[in-house]
């Protein structure tokens, strides 16, 4: 398969989607390349659901920005949130615009309500009756109304840069066959790591919504840098705010107080994952979440992950609380208007990295895939336009396509399968929730061997050895960070550096590939000031 087009995105998700549509609008021969199948893949289609945004008299852009910096722990780049928040009202308009819908309150006004880390609620919500169908699929048929040429079933395995600028890039597809796509720009969009630890959020647990790392892996193939890596943003399933909850331990106390005393069970998600974690280590679990449903169709709303929490307590049970893993929150550095460090790729979603700092914000993802996927696929079209598109070189594209051969000649070896395992058990034992150096140091000597045993691996399907390799990288990438930054702050918690260091303030934890493939680390400012 051989392609050529003005903007190629990379991804099937919220993010990939709004910059195909964007790109699409701005008169460009936009192709969207996706590793699943499309609105059925990746976190996107499920995850989705609050937006923050500046809907309320008491809001303002100064507020949800504060609100944002404040969650991330002085981490995030500020140029990155402010484009956010300045954008958040004008992206709800755009996004209803094209067919997406919110929830209203009877007399028309948008139900806002408050999450984790917000000062004053910020949060809309999809209206999942009305719209019939994720934002994902909804964005989707925008796409294609516009022309917007979608390939599922091909995993990107390299970018393509040519005397630093983006060329294109080479895939697999599920027939194992090779393809390649000649462009004038590129987004890369292509989703997270869900699956880097073992305890997934249960509503994406099935495998075709796993994610692992694609993107991390490519950009840093490229040369891009990432940064925060570090900041894993793991959560309370289910959260207790959306349902009004207070959380509860074995001994029947209120304990958030003793973790945040003043915003308790709305503090940022970091904070709340920590109290869980601590009270479970102390033996006070299991927890539950105590909720008032005097009106249950109250909750009809929500989504299910929150009905069926109702429904237990209506029938008298209390459902333990646990902690799951949820998404990394760095990526590649990018800047305000999407644009990277390599001319004419643009990132957006999950693969970006800066905005969110050392936690998230509720709602914050949301608004960060469509606000930053608009302007990605904006300014890609208009990097593309008028430019001469350049045949893919020889040199370019037979050194990828040579690594994908042996790939596919392997008959025996380690099982992928069986790797993946390994590397779960050294996420989770020695980078999880709370970290420490000797643990991270054997960790990164046993991905160290994982990655070696991958050069021989064979899986059960085209996708599967690149896949765990992925991972492998990107749960190097997350240890090595987290040994690199010397403290506690947001998600990252040291036994052995207990405080924040005002030093590491404003500060990102950098990584960057070399020539042979070694991470370099170094500490990097994350805004100017």
């Amino acid at each position: 398969m051989n392609e050529s087009c003005d903007v190629l995105v990379i991804g099937g998700g919220g993010a990939a989607v709004r910059a195909a549509v964007e790109a699409a609008q701005h008169g460009g021969n936009v192709i969207i390349v996706s590793k699943g199948a499309f609105g059925r893949s990746g976190t996107s289609p499920l995850g989705l659901h609050g937006f923050a945004a500046t809907l309320r008299q008491d809001d303002s852009e100064e507020t949800l920005a504060a609100d944002i910096l404040r969650t991330g722990c002085n981490i995030n780049d500020v140029d990155l949130v402010r484009t956010a928040a300045r954008e958040s009202r004008h992206e709800v308009a755009l996004l209803e615009k094209l067919g997406v819908r919110f929830l209203h309150n009877p007399d028309g006004s948008y139900y806002i309500y408050g999450g984790g880390g917000h000062s004053v609620p910020h949060n809309i919500i999809l209206d999942e009756a009305s719209n019939g169908a994720s934002p994902v699929v909804l964005l989707g048929i925008e796409a294609w109304k516009k022309g917007v040429r979608l390939i599922d079933g091909v995993m990107i395995t390299d970018l393509l840069v040519d005397n630093g600028r983006a060329a294109g890039a080479i895939g697999i597809d599920r027939e194992q066959r090779i393809c390649t796509f000649s462009a004038g720009a590129v987004v890369l969009a292509a989703g997270g790591a869900n699956r880097a630890y073992p305890n997934v959020v249960p509503r994406i647990s099935h495998p075709m919504y796993g994610t692992t790392g694609d993107g991390y892996a490519l950009a840093l193939h490229a040369g891009l840098s990432l940064v925060d890596m570090e900041f894993v943003n793991f959560r309370d399933s289910p959260p207790a705010t959306p349902m009004h909850g207070t959380y509860v331990n074995a001994k029947g106390e209120r304990f958030m107080a003793r973790y945040d005393p003043i915003r308790k069970e709305e503090a940022p998600r970091g904070k709340v994952v920590e109290a869980l974690f601590r009270e479970m280590q102390a033996g006070n679990g299991p927890i539950h979440i105590e909720i008032d449903v005097k009106d249950p169709k109250a909750f009809d709303f929500l989504a299910e992950e929150y009905r069926s929490y109702v429904r237990a307590t209506l029938e008298g049970k209390s459902p333990p609380v646990t902690i799951t893993f949820q998404r990394v929150l760095g990526g590649a550095r990018m800047n305000p208007d999407a644009s990277s460090e390599i001319d004419g790729l643009y990132l957006a979603g999950e693969n970006a990295g800066g905005f969110h700092g050392a936690d998230r914000m509720q709602g914050a993802a949301f608004l960060e895939t469509q606000v930053f996927g608009h302007l990605a696929g904006l300014n890609a079209a208009l990097f593309a336009r008028g430019k001469t598109r350049r045949a893919l070189s020889q040199g370019l594209v037979e050194p990828p396509s040579e690594r994908i051969r042996r790939l596919l000649e392997r008959r025996e070896g380690p099982r992928a399968s069986d790797l993946l395992k390994k590397i779960h058990t050294i996420t989770w034992n020695c980078g999880s929730i709370v970290r420490e150096a000797s643990g991270l140091r054997k960790g990164l000597a046993d991905l160290a061997e994982v990655r070696e045993e991958l050069e021989k691996a064979v899986g059960s399907h085209p996708f599967e050895v690149l896949e765990v390799s992925a991972l492998a990288l990107t749960a190097e990438t997350i240890l090595q960070s987290a040994l690199a930054r010397e403290e506690s702050r947001g998600t990252h918690l040291r036994s052995d550096f207990p405080e924040a260091r005002e030093t590491m303030a404003r500060k990102h934890i950098c990584l960057r590939s070399d020539t042979k493939g070694v991470l370099q680390v170094s500490v990097v400012p994350s805004h100017p000031g």
